[in-house]
């Protein structure tokens, strides 16, 4: 970098920001010139050498009647609110991103099959991922057992695809967003091209793929124009009869297309298979239902979306996103529990995720699925935070947010 001034050049000669002035100057210029170079160093080089810290983000203190708040590690604290007059406990997870974190989808199985309970989901992230603290992510399904409503990515990974349901989604810098996620995607055969529309997320009213991901047995006979896709490398796959012994997908990099017209793909053809999710691929993502706060503002709908029972007093999990994009809110809200903490409606959770800053906001499976866990980092050990609402303690869930003392691994 050149900075001219007549006949002096000032270079920067290293990280240290040496600087040297080549060129004979006049001595009369020398005066003149030494308060805008003393300038141009101090306000054009130092922001090099020494950035800027951000500045201290901190919990409104009119939100609850007594607030404390503990340091889980550097970036990584947890705010305890407490509100007297209709008993309310809150917990919330303040994250900054643009610390040495990352935020990474969990599921206690290899598929979107199976419930596991928070702290187990936490415990079972590998020491060398140095797990932090997690909360339950999305709502799940009975049928097949365990199953996300909504998309899960992990890691790149789609476990369970999208419907027309808000995600929390993280890209492979780490920053978050609150949105929907939609598959794209063809398969092309030498007779035309199929469009596909659902991805891991078998329907009768939808042309899709399912992968070993799925981990759930399809019966060919419910599934017409089910076929098999083998592998051939660099998207071609040979199509094949669908069989029982090959639903079940064992490979992880065989497929299967559900719901297609056999006039355009055929047994024992070549095809190539395309997909994507759109807008983009997230590095992870989970759903959730509704959206609270969108631009700042709590979403008018929340107030009619879902049963009664729903919007109702509950006990909540939510998660928002506040400071531009910079920090991460996870909010467990304890609830039925008198003395202890009601909970508070779908409208109160919203008004609540706005007033702590965040500028949008998504509720996640809440009553006695809302649990939010920390590990020790003396001990190793991973103890409940909140006091979930069920009497047997915490509910198996389908999947969880972890926070993990990692940088966010960015593409080479």
């Amino acid at each position: 970098r050149d900075y001219r001034m007549g006949t002096c050049r000032v270079d920067l000669l290293d990280s240290a920001l040496r600087c040297r002035c080549r060129g004979a100057l006049p001595p009369r210029y020398l005066a003149r010139l030494a308060r805008p170079i003393a300038l141009l160093l101090v306000g054009g080089c130092a922001p090099f050498a020494r950035p800027r810290a951000a500045p201290v983000w901190t919990i409104p203190r009119t939100v609850a009647d007594s607030i404390s708040t503990e340091r889980v590690a550097p970036g990584v604290r947890v705010h305890h609110l407490v509100r007297t007059l209709v008993p309310l406990r809150v917990h919330v997870l303040d994250i900054d991103l643009d610390a040495c974190v990352t935020v990474r989808a969990l599921k206690g199985a290899t598929t979107a099959v199976g419930r596991t309970v928070t702290s187990d989901l936490l415990r079972g992230v590998p020491a060398a991922d140095v797990p932090l603290a997690a909360v339950n992510a999305d709502f799940f399904l009975f049928t097949p057992p365990g199953v996300p409503v909504g998309a899960l990515v992990q890691d790149g990974r789609v476990i369970a695809g999208p419907i027309d349901r808000p995600v929390l989604a993280f890209d492979v810098n780490g920053r978050g967003s609150i949105g929907r996620l939609a598959v794209i995607g063809s398969i092309t055969s030498e007779r035309g091209r199929v469009t596909i529309t659902s991805w891991n997320r078998p329907s009768a009213k939808t042309v899709g793929v399912v992968d070993a991901a799925w981990g759930q047995v399809l019966d060919s006979l419910t599934r017409p124009g089910a076929l098999r896709l083998a592998p051939l490398g660099a998207h071609r796959y040979r199509v094949e009869t669908l069989t029982l012994s090959s639903v079940a997908l064992a490979r992880g990099d065989t497929m299967m297309l559900v719901g297609s017209d056999q006039a355009t793909i055929r047994e024992h053809d070549t095809v190539t298979v395309d997909i994507a999710l759109r807008p983009g691929m997230p590095a992870n993502a989970v759903g959730g239902y509704p959206t609270l706060v969108s631009d700042g503002l709590v979403v008018p709908s929340v107030d009619s979306l879902g049963a009664v029972s729903f919007r109702g007093v509950n006990p909540r999990t939510a998660v928002g996103l506040a400071a531009n994009g910079r920090r991460l809110l996870l909010v467990v809200i304890d609830g039925r529990q008198d003395g202890h903490s009601v909970g508070t409606t779908t409208r109160e959770t919203a008004e609540l995720l706005r007033d702590l800053g965040a500028r949008e906001a998504l509720n996640l499976d809440g009553g006695g699925s809302s649990a939010m866990v920390v590990r020790d980092a003396a001990s190793g050990l991973v103890h409940l935070v909140n006091k979930p609402s069920d009497a047997a303690g915490e509910r198996p869930v389908a999947d969880a947010l972890a926070v993990l003392g990692v940088c966010q691994k960015r593409p080479s």
